[in-house]
């Protein structure tokens, strides 16, 4: 009984520790389009797997892209639901300038301006990526052409570039989880020093 004991509170020794440190890591996403002057674009899923940062867990988030003309932004599903969305693939929606001016953004969106950057920590609620142009629209652009990569219609304009987008994360565990483990731990040394004893 006593060497179990002993394993118990190494095994929630290492828990602690580890909970503490917590763990980084990062996802480099690559060719991402460049949407038009005057459009916007967000994913058709929602993202519904990124736990929530909390009691249990503490997660930061750091978004990175190496593109000043375009901004990134975060929004729930009911923001979602409630756009204007004119034309759609497999991966996604083009959406109207007016709908992306007004949608109520997380974390990110146009009024970011040429920042090209942001922190966030997830709330575990389902949400969706926006990805917006902040080039004004050319009055000469021919408006029937639809936008890229909706059509083979699609002109020069229609699809202007790609560039790369970096996720840094760190995870470690909450202050709810590190309390519980550390309570824990000196309840089993206390109880193995005693039978010592």
């Amino acid at each position: 009984m006593a060497r179990t004991k002993s394993i118990l509170t190494g095994v929630v020794g290492l828990l602690l520790i580890a909970s503490l440190i917590g763990y980084s890591g990062e996802e480099v996403i690559e060719e991402v389009p460049i949407p038009d002057a005057g459009l916007c674009g967000v994913t058709k899923e929602s993202y519904n797997d990124v736990p929530g940062s909390g009691a249990v867990l503490d997660i930061d988030v750091d978004v990175s892209w190496d593109e000043d003309t375009v901004w990134i932004g975060i929004i729930d599903v009911g923001t979602f639901n409630s756009l204007e969305k004119i034309a759609e693939n497999n991966d996604g929606h083009i959406v109207t300038k007016e709908s992306c001016d007004n949608a109520n953004y997380i974390v990110g969106g146009p009024n970011t301006g040429q920042v090209t950057t942001f922190e966030w920590e997830p709330d575990g609620d389902p949400f969706h990526i926006m990805i917006g142009s902040l080039e004004e629209v050319d009055e000469e652009d021919d408006e029937e052409d639809d936008p890229w990569p909706f059509t083979d219609k699609s002109n020069s304009m229609s699809f202007v570039g790609e560039f790369t987008v970096s996720v840094e994360y760190d995870a470690s565990g909450g202050w709810g989880s590190i309390l519980t483990l550390f309570l824990v731990e000196i309840l089993l040394v206390y109880v193995t020093f005693r039978d010592r004893s």
